[in-house]
């Protein structure tokens, strides 16, 4: 069993979700709202902050500015240009997340593209004649479901 890193309490979980709501909302709203001190709702969000367990972020829809060809790509990278390629891909505005994985692909990328072409174009010539990098598999998304900034950790999560 996975051992969680940080403990958090049912006062931490009314403050997430508050904040999931609304993140523009403010301290004192959330005091309100679930009945504790601002000062508190003020020092628990620092808190949460600070231990990483939240990230108060502008998440941009991608699709707004155009892009909406979407394709995630399972990489084999050699060691030797690993680190090079991970920094060019975070470099590339087509990239949008990078991730280790493990099987016969090491690096796993999602990519957003104005069109069609720009993805072909990427996915089979490109990654292709990239020194150290071969393509495994990829998936064309014609359209995400659930994401990561739709997930909560559920109210078990937290401790009484």
């Amino acid at each position: 069993m996975t051992k969680k890193i940080k403990s958090f309490d049912k006062i931490d979980f009314k403050i997430i979700n508050e904040l999931y709501k609304d993140v523009r909302i403010s301290a004192s709203k959330i005091a309100r709202t679930i009945g504790v001190n601002e000062r508190t709702v003020r020092r628990r969000i620092d808190k949460l902050i600070e231990s990483k367990a939240i990230r108060i972020a502008t998440i941009i829809e991608p699709s707004m500015f155009g892009y909406n060809s979407i394709a995630d790509i399972n990489l084999k990278v050699e060691d030797s240009v690993f680190d090079k390629f991970v920094e060019s891909c975070k470099k590339n505005p087509n990239v949008c997340y990078i991730a280790f994985g493990w099987g016969k692909a090491n690096l796993a990328i999602e990519t957003r593209f104005l069109d069609n072409e720009e993805m072909y174009n990427f996915i089979n010539h490109t990654l292709p004649e990239t020194e150290g990098v071969e393509v495994i598999n990829f998936f064309i998304i014609p359209k995400i479901i659930y994401n990561i900034d739709q997930w909560l950790p559920v109210e078990s999560d937290f401790k009484d």
